[in-house]
């Protein structure tokens, strides 16, 4: 965002020269020396300099609208929208940072310091102030003069809706506001509490006065999940289950919003024709292999790793589907399994262009109950095991009498001599027994291997297939920092 003058003047050379650039780039004679090199390597030096050139231009077009008074401030309607607006009311109303510095008693370097963190280190005093100096309507409960505004209570606040203060610091404030909190402490200033609580009401549309003044119980959209909007807190799980929901589900829209140049095309829902696309496009089942066929097909797989109830989940919004996988092992064979068992859920119900799958607990009785869910764990054995995994289950039994105990030594042999992975047969199994109420995951994920990790294999592809740039800096933050590396102990 251009702020002042110099800024304007600065910005509006450097547009010249992508523009003089994409120009010369463009002339037949400069055309007939590159020729040499690949139309797609030009291709791509001209859509990147029309990007830079596009992204120039349009904050020269809104500091001129803002300067010009075609462009008006309105009304701010949550703190997080306030210190944007702060710096556009000082542009419409035509004032230097230095005029505006002289209204207010304080250096023009003072302003410039305010709007370039976007007024992080103000007080709540000094930012009404500033408001009241550029005379924007602000609603009284976006600041709540009468309020105590404590950082500790904030989080106590939010903890009792299923959202803990490492969660909170790590996955859902802007980093710039992280910096603030750990430089101040204890001594918290009002203003960073307000950027706070206004954040992490903007992502789950509570309003920044409900969640500081804290008697009245926060609502809770469960849309994303099929459910209505109701109140929490419910039980501890419960809590935990739905608020990660609704966050995996925001983060979905922001993955589709990333990833929209990419175009769907059907992928078949017999697990042979799949196996065979996929060995022959990339010759070999491997998590990596499947995840490129499932991208190459315009649907995207956003990778999460922090522990709690939520298991995964494949959205569809406007008819394009995107898959959340989430685990915290290591075990490839894992993730593979997971990853085709969503796969399965994007071929449901075609016709529709909404569509919401979310992944409880491995031994969830619902799970155990539903026949979507049992036909989207055997599509996806019968793609690693060779279409082989019912036949294979019978043989583990056959040979340990059907005692359970025995399955967790003969498995592995029975892998070797039918030349098959015992990871990928092991989680098979454990699916298999979890349809007879018998939890046989523990066994399984002691029979996995431990090698390159998935997550990061996920992660590295969807930063290959996505365009951050297209997201406003507070949304871009939120993908981002859901996959940073961290592992987070709960939600």
């Amino acid at each position: 965002m251009i702020k002042n003058e110099r800024q304007y003047r600065i910005t509006k050379a450097q547009a010249k020269k992508f523009d003089d650039a994409l120009s010369q780039l463009q002339r037949p004679a400069n055309q007939g020396e590159m020729a040499d090199i690949h139309p797609l390597l030009v291709q791509a030096q001209v859509d990147a300099l029309k990007s830079q050139a596009e992204e120039l231009n349009e904050q020269i077009r809104e500091y001129e609208s803002l300067r010009s008074g075609e462009r008006k401030v309105l009304e701010v309607h949550s703190f997080s929208e306030l210190p944007t607006a702060l710096i556009q009311a000082r542009i419409a109303a035509q004032l230097s940072q230095k005029e505006l510095g002289a209204r207010l008693g304080l250096k023009e370097q003072q302003i410039q310091n305010y709007e370039s963190t976007k007024y992080a280190s103000a007080s709540l005093d000094r930012i009404t102030q500033v408001v009241q100096a550029l005379g924007i309507a602000v609603r009284e409960e976006v600041f709540l003069p009468k309020t105590e505004l404590s950082i500790s209570r904030l989080f106590r606040r939010l903890h009792d809706t299923g959202l803990d203060r490492t969660f909170v610091v790590q996955r859902l404030l802007p980093p710039s506001l992280v910096a603030r909190l750990e430089l101040e402490g204890r001594e918290t200033s009002s203003g960073v509490v307000l950027q706070a609580a206004s954040s992490v009401g903007r992502i789950f549309g509570w309003s920044t006065a409900n969640l500081l003044a804290g008697d009245k119980t926060l609502d809770l959209n469960m849309a994303a999940i099929g459910g209505g909007r109701f109140k929490v807190p419910a039980t501890t799980t419960e809590q935990r289950f739905n608020i990660y929901t609704v966050y995996a589900h925001i983060l979905s829209l922001l993955t589709l919003d990333v990833t929209a140049r990419l175009k769907p095309i059907p992928i078949p829902l017999e697990p042979d024709e799949v196996r065979s696309e996929i060995l022959s496009e990339y010759g070999s089942i491997t998590f990596e292999n499947v995840l490129r066929y499932i991208w190459n097909h315009g649907i995207p797989v956003l990778p999460l790793r922090d522990v709690g109830a939520f298991h995964g989940a494949c959205w569809r919004q406007e008819g394009r589907n995107v898959i959340v996988l989430k685990q915290t092992t290591t075990s490839i064979a894992r993730w593979l399994f997971d990853l085709l068992h969503e796969l399965w859920h994007t071929g449901e119900e075609p016709e529709a262009s909404e569509l919401s799958v979310v992944e409880e607990s491995e031994t969830a009785i619902s799970r155990r109950d539903s026949d979507e869910e049992q036909a989207a764990s055997q599509f996806a054995g019968d793609i690693v095991l060779e279409g082989r995994a019912e036949e294979l289950v019978q043989l583990c039994l056959e040979q340990a009498d059907s005692d359970v105990r025995l399955i967790k030594k003969i498995l592995p042999r029975v892998a070797k001599t039918q030349n098959v992975s015992v990871a990928s047969l092991a989680n098979y199994m454990a699916f298999r027994l979890s349809m007879s109420g018998q939890n046989w995951w523990g066994a399984a994920t002691n029979l996995q291997d431990r090698g390159e990790d998935p997550w990061r294999i996920a992660r590295e592809v969807f930063f290959e297939n996505t365009d951050l740039d297209v997201l406003n800096e507070f949304d871009r933050n939120l993908l981002q920092q859901a996959l940073t590396d961290e592992t987070l102990v709960s939600t």
